[in-house]
This record gives C-alpha cells, sequence and structure tokens, in this order.
C-alpha cells in the first residue's frame, strides 16, 4: 500500500532509472484518438533510406490515414483487420489539405480502461525518454494504491467553500469523468495554494510578534520634522505617511518588517533614510544595503549629505571597501554597501536594516543575514510595479507603504516604438538633440555577449551595438558598461557621465535600478519585445530626472509582432497598472526577477483572481480568530 510520501521508486514497474527520469522537465503537446480497424498497411524506403510504414484505418464514420517514419516494427503488429486505439499528432497537408496521423501510439480496445486515449487525457511535463504515457500509467497505479488520500481541510470548511475532498481531486484532475467536472477540481487545488501561501505568511509574521528586539527605539514627532526640516525638498504626501508608518514600526518592541514600494523616482531611499536616521541617532547602528556596486555608490552620494547635516556618520562597505576598525563613539554609523555586508553579520549589530531592490538578493542568504544580527526591524524596497492583489498575498507577513506620487518636477516621458525601418531617421534626431540641447543618451541591449541560443540575430548584444554606435555617432563620446566592466573603469564611466563628459552609455540592464544621471533624456531600449512592460518602464524612470523633457524609444526586431503589446507603454504611465496589464498578458513568470516565497509556486491559482484572493484572506482570518 502507497501513501503520497511514498518515494516513487516504490511503485510497481518503476525502477532506479525511471524514478530518475521524473527529475527534468519539457512541454509535451495535445493528442487525438481513434477507435479503428485497419484496412491496409503498407512499408516502404525512401530514396534516403527513410522507412515509412502507411495505413488506413476506418470506423463508421469513414477513413484516415496513418503514417509512422523508421518503425518498422509496426508492420508486425498491425495486420489487415485489425483493431486499435490510435493516438497522436494531425498534421495538415500544406498542399492537398489532408489530414494524417503522424507516429501514433497503440492501445488495444478490448480494454476496459483507457489511459492514453478515448477520454480526456492529461499531458504531463516529459524528460527524455520519459513519456506523458508512462507517467499516466505510473500515476494510476499509485493512486489506484493509495486509498483514502488524507485532507488538509476539514469536512465542514469544505462546504463552507464549496471544495471537493484532496483525495476525489487528486483522482479526478488526473482522470475526469467528464469535462465539466475538471474546473471544479482546479479551482480546489488554486484554493489550496493561496490558501497555504497567506497560512505560512500569517504563520511567519506571528512568529516575528514573539522576538524582542534587542534595542528598542524611541521616536518622537519632533525627530520627524527635524529630519524633515533638513531635506533640501518638501516631501510628499505619501512619504509622509511612509514616515508616519516607519514611527509606529520602529517603537515597537518586536522586529517590524515593512516594504515600501514606490515609481523609479517618487523618493523611496529618502523615507528608508528617516529609518537609518532613528536607529544612529540613539546609538546604534544602521545598515543600507545595495543589489550592486553601482548603486551602492550612487545611495551614498544621495544621502551623504543628508546625514553630514544631521551629524550622523556614514561608511561605504563593498568587496572594494572592506569594514574599518570600529571607534569609540556615542553615536552609531550607517553602513551603506552591497552583499559585502553579508560578511560582517556577527561583527555589526544594527537596530535598522535596509534592503533595497531585496529580490535581487538570494532568499536563503537574505534571510541568514537576518537572523545573525539578532533580527532588528527589517525595511525592503522596491521600484518594480507589484500588482496590489500579488503584493498583498506575497506579502502578507509584513506591511506595505505605497508611494504614490512622482516628484512635480519630473515631467511625463513621451515612449514611442520604433520599426527597424525608422531607425536611421531616429539616430539622426538624436544627433541633433545632443548637438543643439547637449543632453545624455542611454542605450539598453538584453545581453553583454551574442547568446548561442538566441535565433533573433538582430537582438543587439551590448558589446556589439557600442561597435556600431561608435560609428554611426562617430562624432560623440561613446561609453560601454556592464556587469563585467572593472571597477575602476566603471567608477570613471560614472564620474564621466554625471560631469557629462559622456554623450551616449550603452548598458544592459545593470543601469535599471539606482543610476541617477539628471541630464539623460533620451532611453533607447534594444529588442524591447525582449522586456516585460514594467522593467522597461523602470528603465524609462532613468530618464529626464532632472525634470527635462525625456524620451523613451523601443527599437523591436524584425518579424517580431509585439508592437501591439509594447504600445501600451505609449499610452500607459502607471507603473501598477502596466504591472497588471504585465501579468495579463504574459503571465506570473518570474515577476520580480529571481525567484522568491510564492512568487513562482502557482500551477493552478491566478494572480490576478482577486475574488478567489479575497476569499481565501477572509478564510485564514476566520481561522486564526
Amino acid at each position: 500500500m502507497l501513501s503520497l510520501s511514498s518515494p516513487i521508486s516504490e511503485v510497481k514497474g518503476v525502477g532506479e532509472t525511471t524514478s530518475k527520469k521524473f527529475s527534468a522537465h519539457a512541454k509535451l503537446g495535445e493528442q487525438v484518438s481513434i477507435a479503428a480497424e485497419v484496412t491496409s498497411i503498407t512499408q516502404f524506403r525512401t530514396r534516403r533510406g527513410l522507412i515509412v510504414v502507411k495505413a488506413r484505418i476506418a470506423d463508421t464514420t469513414g477513413s484516415f490515414d496513418i503514417v509512422w517514419f523508421n518503425q518498422p516494427y509496426v508492420m508486425t503488429v498491425l495486420k489487415k483487420g485489425t483493431q486499435k486505439m490510435f493516438s497522436g499528432k494531425v498534421v495538415v497537408n500544406t498542399f492537398s489539405k489532408k489530414m494524417t496521423l503522424q507516429n501514433p501510439t497503440l492501445e488495444d480496445v478490448e480494454k476496459d480502461e483507457y489511459l492514453h486515449s478515448s477520454r480526456r487525457v492529461p499531458v504531463y511535463p516529459e524528460t527524455e525518454d520519459l513519456s506523458s504515457r508512462v507517467i499516466r500509467t505510473i500515476v494510476s497505479r499509485v493512486l489506484h494504491h493509495t486509498p483514502n488520500i488524507p485532507d488538509v481541510f476539514s469536512a465542514d470548511f469544505r462546504a463552507a467553500h464549496h471544495l471537493p475532498s484532496f483525495d476525489q481531486t487528486l483522482r479526478l484532475i488526473h482522470f475526469p469523468e467528464d469535462d465539466t467536472n475538471v474546473e471544479t477540481y482546479k479551482r480546489r487545488l488554486a484554493f489550496q495554494e493561496v490558501f497555504t501561501l497567506l497560512q505560512q505568511a500569517k504563520e511567519r509574521q506571528k512568529a516575528l510578534h514573539m522576538i524582542k528586539v534587542p534595542n528598542v527605539l524611541h521616536i518622537t514627532e519632533n525627530d520627524r520634522l527635524t529630519f524633515e526640516h533638513t531635506l533640501p525638498f518638501t516631501l510628499s504626501i505619501s512619504q509622509i505617511h511612509a514616515l508616519e508608518d516607519l514611527s509606529r514600526d520602529l517603537v515597537q518592541p518586536y522586529p517590524s518588517n515593512r516594504l515600501i514600494q514606490g515609481e523609479v523616482g517618487s523618493g523611496k531611499t529618502v523615507v528608508a533614510a528617516f529609518a537609518l536616521y532613528c536607529a544612529v541617532k540613539q546609538g546604534t547602528d544602521a545598515i543600507f544595503i545595495a543589489p550592486t556596486h553601482i548603486v551602492a555608490h550612487q545611495h551614498l552620494h544621495t544621502l551623504e549629505p543628508i546625514f553630514k547635516k544631521l551629524g550622523v556618520s556614514t561608511q561605504l562597505i563593498t568587496a572594494d571597501h572592506p569594514l574599518k576598525e570600529k571607534r569609540a563613539k556615542t553615536g552609531g554609523i550607517v553602513y551603506i554597501g552591497t552583499h559585502a555586508l553579508f560578511q560582517h553579520a556577527k561583527t555589526l549589530k544594527p537596530a535598522v536594516v535596509v534592503i533595497d531592490e531585496e529580490h535581487r538578493f538570494g532568499v536563503e542568504q537574505r534571510d541568514t543575514f537576518w537572523s545573525a544580527i539578532k533580527k532588528p526591524h527589517l525595511i525592503t524596497m522596491t521600484a518594480t510595479p507589484i500588482p496590489r492583489t500579488v503584493a498583498y498575498t506575497v506579502f502578507a507577513d509584513r506591511e506595505v507603504s505605497y508611494i504614490e506620487e512622482i516628484p512635480e518636477k519630473r515631467k511625463h516621458t513621451t515612449t514611442k516604438v520604433i520599426a527597424p525601418a525608422n531607425r536611421a531617421q531616429t539616430y539622426e534626431r538624436i544627433k541633433k538633440k545632443i548637438l543643439n540641447d547637449h543632453i545624455q543618451v542611454f542605450i539598453v541591449c538584453p545581453f553583454i555577449q551574442e547568446s548561442e541560443k538566441e535565433t533573433l540575430s538582430s537582438i543587439k548584444a551590448a558589446e556589439k551595438e557600442y561597435e556600431t554606435i561608435r560609428k554611426i555617432f562617430a562624432d560623440f563620446n561613446i561609453a560601454l558598461l556592464h556587469g563585467k566592466t572593472p571597477k575602476e573603469k566603471r567608477d570613471t564611466i560614472f564620474t564621466n557621465m554625471r560631469d557629462g563628459k559622456i554623450d551616449i552609455l550603452v548598458s544592459t540592464p545593470i543601469i535599471e535600478v539606482g543610476v541617477d544621471i539628471p541630464n539623460a533624456s533620451i532611453m533607447i531600449i534594444e529588442g524591447a519585445e525582449r522586456f516585460g512592460l514594467a522593467q522597461l518602464h523602470q528603465l524609462r524612470g532613468r530618464v529626464g530626472r532632472a525634470g527635462q523633457e525625456a524620451f523613451c524609444l523601443l527599437f523591436t526586431s524584425e518579424g517580431i509582432g509585439e508592437t501591439k503589446r509594447l504600445r501600451i507603454l505609449e499610452t500607459h504611465d502607471n507603473g501598477n497598472e502596466l504591472a497588471e496589464l504585465d501579468l495579463k498578458l504574459r503571465g506570473s513568470g518570474e515577476l520580480l526577477g529571481t525567484q522568491q516565497h510564492g512568487w513562482n509556486t502557482l500551477k493552478f491559482a491566478s494572480w490576478f483572481d482577486t475574488e478567489l484572493i479575497q476569499e481565501c484572506k477572509k478564510a485564514i482570518d476566520q481561522e486564526i480568530s
């Protein structure tokens, strides 16, 4: 007898070799099935030596042609008058429009139960030498020898939410009796997926509230006003609300966990700086972790003047700037750096940790670091537009502050999709713009080097594009930047960009976050169809940051039919709206670029099924209460 936890090797007919085949995955297409009698069958060899078996089958409705390639054994199992179930792919001849069943599998029609034909047949991901047919057979055996599959939901709970049992669901989702009940079982699995995610998040939140922070912070209204008056600009309403959220968080006796979400340039960094200030003001340290060396330098450049006015010391920590020996002091220090800070988990004991674009760090790496530094108050930030239904599900264990406004000085960035035929004309206009208005240009490419896996030759790699741009813009200063650019050269490039010595910077998406070049006014994105709407929106947020007129030009490749999707950016400039549209158009995929807890685990549920999400949230709240 089997249970759901039994290893697959215990299933009859599954040995060590077959067991290993279940580890990799690839897609398998749909099949059609025909139960019929063989009326004729022949075999011949082509001029190139290919063995072809052709047969005609018939039933009461008519006849059909079948062909097998390089499968001579068929002649030994099929004879005229044989009755079989034929399952395979139908191919339509381009010229004759005649349909043929190619390389079908065979099944005896005398069998009482059909697993592979004459029914709605399940199709599974497969690996080499492990067909969907084999998987169906093994799944059938597992279900047959696994009675009374346990359920995580009680009978009363299932009745309240109109859910079938887990036992019934597993059996009929694999082998449905008819088409009408499939959606019912899909909904049961979708409900369980979302419910489990929310339940795990609530449990993490409950466990967090049981932890005592080593340093309880004391924040007054005067602290917030002092911080605000030090700033060289006026905070937006959303920023002020976020500061108030942080003020309530940081005085709690347990570690707070808050996400600050806002558009590129909305002022998330300054909001996070308030929490850092509150920590060091009371003599404890604070940490600000950036995803890249470039972004760490950018944050230091932005925050150091503000902290200096507040009497707060800062220190940069990257692979090239190691931690200095800590000195005796009455106040704390704000450490701004990259993942190099993770190496100092036992040395530093911060009261507040801010992580910028946390999804760019490994989940286990981040959690280990957080635990090693005695679980401080955690503030995470993201400029990646996240649909709110997704955020409320995935981030159910934390509070979320939204910064809605963009600074008034920021103007709308004009976005245009540029077809290949208009490329040369566009380049000429850019030349005039650089000469007359002294603006700077970003050109972003999807890859550092030409990918061997890419078949679209017009997709520009950064290094190849750099050489092309140098020829087209021969009278201008051009630079190249990517993740493999040496640190010294990288620093020089950004210094020269800020000083206006570089006209055009060709780069990979490394400039997507944290890079602030006020004079950059034009963003060209090569192979724009390779990016999601949310990422394209982030990239265009890198231009027009000083309030000047700005343009985002989406260059597409030959033969790409995605201009309809890209043109959405011409009329939409709200990141959250774009994220919702992108989710519906492209599916969830890897919403934040790298897999996080909950992001890519949904197999049956949909991130934009708000009704299901809300029902699960309500059910969780009722369970807790």
